[in-house]
């Protein structure tokens, strides 16, 4: 390899890499949204609840598939393009 095809290989690399940190700085921002950040902390203390004993595997188990449906239910909305 000459050093004309390592430099733009080494052009590329970085440009690969500006493109991943674009991506990973885009995905942090989406996840500081309000709504994540209630679904991250409920996730959080119902999974505390339920290990300490304070609700029931069951319980447990409807609230976070009520919190779950919600979240993705909106993202997917939001996705598609806006509502019925």
């Amino acid at each position: 390899m000459n050093e004309n095809e390592t430099n733009k290989a080494q052009g590329k690399l970085q440009q690969g890499s500006a493109i991943l940190r674009e991506s990973t700085k885009v995905t942090i921002q989406n996840l500081m949204t309000v709504k994540s950040i209630v679904t991250i902390l409920l996730t959080a203390v119902f999974s505390y609840l339920a290990i300490v004993g304070r609700i029931s595997g069951e319980q447990f188990l409807t609230i976070f598939s009520v919190v779950i449906a919600f979240y993705f239910g909106t993202q997917y909305q939001k996705n598609s393009g806006g509502e019925e």
